[in-house]
């Protein structure tokens, strides 16, 4: 996996060296938690640029796995 694209709340972020299954199951026990959490992404391409993005219910989010060959 190249990495993953992180769509939330309209806007596309980006995280690397993750599994997406492994990510999926960290924002699904996040979002069942009763206490909000952040996740680490990065903005954009290419220059890491962090971002933090809050974890809770009723926010959109997808998560795509995108291949080396893609």
């Amino acid at each position: 996996m190249k990495r993953i694209n992180i769509l939330y709340d309209g806007k596309q972020y980006s995280v690397s060296g993750r599994d997406v299954d492994e990510m999926k199951e960290e924002i699904r026990a996040a979002v069942e938690s009763a206490v909000p959490t952040w996740l680490e992404v990065n903005v954009g391409e290419g220059k890491y640029k962090r971002a933090d993005i809050l974890l809770s219910p009723g926010v959109t989010i997808a998560v795509v796995g995108i291949d080396a060959d893609d």
